[in-house]
């Protein structure tokens, strides 16, 4: 547990702080401080993966951009974590139905070509059908007019109470 401090761990195990921290220091894990900062981090990445939506046809297209950056990678590298894509399609997908809230039934995902950070994503989404309140949404995305990732998702409405 990244929120544990070293004298509730130290209380936790029945040891000393010092054999908390030996140990800790040992094995490669950071303090207290760098872990919520890096617990805090990883979290951004989900909200920050959206992107901005530049032009959308409820319900027939959408076009959406997202600038890449550093938090959205693997560590020690410039290539953008595939969850990043992923959320960043869903979300155009979501947008275009106008969902208040949407369950991805199945989603049939290709990623073509790494995508990194500093890159600007563009995608399109289009809704190719309609069926029993569900939804067949396609999305390409491209970086640099090669293509990166291409998903079709169903999604299904939601009742909201």
């Amino acid at each position: 547990n990244p929120f544990l401090k070293d004298e509730e761990l130290a209380q936790a195990c029945n040891v000393s702080v010092s054999t908390i921290r030996f140990d800790r220091a040992e094995l490669g894990i950071a303090e207290y401080r760098e872990r919520i900062k890096s617990v805090a981090e990883e979290g951004l990445v989900a909200d920050t993966a959206v992107g901005e939506v530049l032009d959308l046809n409820l319900y027939h297209d959408g076009i959406s951009v997202l600038k890449t950056d550093d938090t959205m990678t693997f560590d020690g590298t410039d290539i953008i974590k595939g969850q990043c894509i992923y959320a960043f399609a869903e979300n155009l997908a979501l947008s275009v139905i106008d969902a208040k809230a949407a369950l991805v039934k199945v989603a049939n995902v290709k990623y073509m070509h790494e995508a990194h950070a500093g890159e600007r994503l563009i995608a399109k989404s289009d809704v190719m059908r309609v069926k029993d309140g569900g939804y067949i949404v396609r999305v390409v995305i491209k970086a640099n007019m090669n293509e990166v990732f291409r998903g079709k998702f169903s999604l299904v409405m939601t009742d909201v109470k």
